[in-house]
């Protein structure tokens, strides 16, 4: 068999057992410039893409034997064409990795960025999926929302960069809960910077302060203004003022006064309660409840013996969910008693805080009430005369 045979038939059962990589290149090198660097070591295929810009400086060598790896790892840190050249023994994953991308990705840190995530997704869900891969020591972080769902991406760090190699060559647009998942190359400090921004927009919409929401809400408002809107404005200004100087004559008189010894706002006292508009309610109102509140929660909240007769959950209308606060409505002043009693309870780890109806609405009933009162007495009073 002659040499050139020989070396035919090497290529055919050869599983790149022996590669290297050299990392450090010049954008025109040649194959023949890589033999000349490596020389005397025995090299079955030179792997090098003509990428342009794009290239990552990098390419694969198979050698014949294990010696020709050691030769060639004597080389790092020697020069081609003026420029350093680093040499590294590889992998078949990392073969694999290179052909994929064509050479014009250098990955360097074990860290890879998981799309495609469904919204029940858990990090015991992330470690089942990348079965047999180890995976390094608090390396998975799901991305999720206000309400604790995935929102679809993620990242994943291994301990090895043999190991990230792998799980991409293995797992790759594979199917995570009838999700396909895609698998594309990271950095640690990409994942920490998607961490932290993760945790300053998800704070922001906590505290209903969302910059950019805020942004666009000023926006439209600066087009939609005009002079109309701006003297409906006025008027309404100046009906408030007006309100709130007839409040203030009527909280000055002395009836008011009693009234107001009589009948403390937002008391948490059980004695005294306000009805509600409609006659036979007396209104709770509800401050501290979570986000994801539902009705269920709150009939939950109060014990059987006095469940509310009407629940209303005030919704955030820019941020279009639940803002923590609600009102609650009970047939009888003994069931609201009862219900008060649940003050600084606890729902789903946060406590909540119960009180008595405003004067808002009492205010009206009492004058309403005194006035029939005082009527009824002047009837009475003519009827004796």
């Amino acid at each position: 068999m002659s040499s050139v045979e020989r070396q035919n038939y090497n290529r055919l059962l050869h599983h790149h057992d022996f590669l290297i990589k050299l990392r450090g290149i010049p954008n025109s090198v040649t194959k023949d410039d890589v033999k000349k660097f490596l020389y005397p070591c025995r090299i079955v295929s030179i792997y090098l893409f003509d990428n342009k810009d794009k290239s990552s400086n990098e390419c694969m060598i198979d050698l014949e034997s294990e010696t020709d790896v050691r030769k060639a790892l004597e080389k790092n840190d020697q020069y081609m064409r003026n420029r350093c050249i680093e040499v590294f023994s590889s992998t078949n994953s990392e073969y694999k990795f290179f052909m994929k991308y064509k050479g014009t990705i250098s990955w360097r840190d074990p860290v890879i960025r998981v799309n495609g995530l469904p919204g029940s997704c858990t990090m015991a869900d992330v470690q089942l999926f990348f079965k047999d891969i180890e995976i390094a020591r608090n390396g998975i972080y799901i991305t999720r929302d206000m309400s604790d769902n995935a929102v679809g991406n993620g990242y994943v760090a291994f301990v090895s960069m043999d190991n990230a190699y792998k799980a991409i060559d293995i797992y790759d647009q594979q199917y995570l809960k009838r999700s396909r998942i895609d698998l594309i190359p990271s950095t640690y400090d990409e994942a920490k910077k998607s961490i932290t921004d993760d945790a300053y927009v998800n704070g922001k919409q906590f505290s209903g302060e969302d910059d950019q929401t805020k942004k666009i809400i000023i926006c439209n408002e600066n087009k939609k203004r005009t002079r109309s809107h701006e003297r409906s404005r006025s008027n309404s200004r100046d009906q408030h003022y007006r309100a709130v100087k007839r409040r203030r004559s009527i909280l000055t008189s002395p009836r008011s006064r009693t009234y107001q010894n009589n009948h403390q706002r937002k008391s948490r006292s059980p004695i005294h309660y306000s009805s509600s508009k409609q006659t036979g309610e007396y209104l709770i109102e509800m401050r501290g409840m979570p986000y994801t509140v539902v009705e269920n929660d709150i009939r939950q909240f109060f014990p059987s013996n006095c469940q509310p007769v009407r629940i209303e959950i005030i919704q955030d209308r820019r941020l279009k969910r639940p803002n923590g606060d609600g009102h609650v409505y009970f047939n009888t002043k003994e069931d609201a008693i009862e219900a008060m009693k649940c003050d600084r309870k606890y729902m789903n780890n946060r406590y909540i805080e119960l009180y008595c109806d405003s004067v808002r609405y009492s205010s009206s009933n009492h004058r309403r009430r005194s006035h029939s009162n005082s009527s009824l007495l002047r009837s009475k009073t003519k009827i004796n005369h």
